[in-house]
């Protein structure tokens, strides 16, 4: 599906790989040399291969003059001009699927609903990012697990162990947890299955 052009400054911020991020985006104006930010500009930028390619068309709000714009942004902020058109440039772009650590225009455009802006959105994701980090890091590991012949009942057709030796101690059964959301002193099962340390 074709992604829609629209006011550049709705993509943004945008952020790579180094964790730095553009969040705003200017251009002067090819008449009057008049600076106009990305919400003078409507066309897309994408993050694709860890580059911000943008390509858009610019009004000019003093002289009314339209131009095009297209560039690739490195991941050190260094703007470089694109030689293919910017039409053609914008049509790729456009059609481009989804990429890596890019969210979908389904997701920035939530048909009908009210759609986050994007500092919000970009905040949210950050946080989420964060606290699966934090889970991981908080669970526990276990080089030897033995699981309990006793089965609590079953859950998406595997069977749920009372309880289980990791290492040498036990970890009794705590909860399912399809998400795979664990806390800390945690050890997580069969990407579902909940365990905690016998107290």
């Amino acid at each position: 599906m074709m992604q829609p052009n629209r006011r550049l400054s709705d993509f943004l911020p945008l952020k790579f790989a180094n964790g730095n991020q553009v969040k705003q985006f200017s251009k002067p104006c090819v008449r009057c040399g008049t600076m106009l930010d990305a919400k003078q500009m409507n066309g897309i930028a994408r993050l694709v291969e860890n580059h911000i390619a943008i390509a858009a068309t610019a009004q000019c709000p003093k002289c009314s003059e339209n131009f095009g714009v297209a560039c690739v942004i490195n991941p050190d902020k260094q703007v470089k001009r694109v030689v293919l058109p910017r039409v053609l440039f914008n049509l790729y772009l456009r059609a481009l699927p989804v990429q890596k650590g890019e969210v979908s225009a389904q997701a920035t455009f939530n048909r009908g609903g009210i759609t986050p802006l994007p500092e919000v959105r970009d905040a949210m994701e950050d946080a989420a990012e964060i606290a699966r980090q934090q889970a991981r890091s908080a669970q526990v590991k276990a080089r030897d697990i033995v699981r309990s012949e006793e089965a609590l009942g079953r859950f998406n057709e595997k069977a749920i162990p009372a309880w289980l030796l990791l290492d040498g101690q036990r970890f009794d059964f705590e909860r399912i947890a399809p998400n795979a959301q664990v806390g800390e002193g945690e050890f997580l099962l069969d990407g579902c299955l909940i365990y905690r340390a016998k107290a």
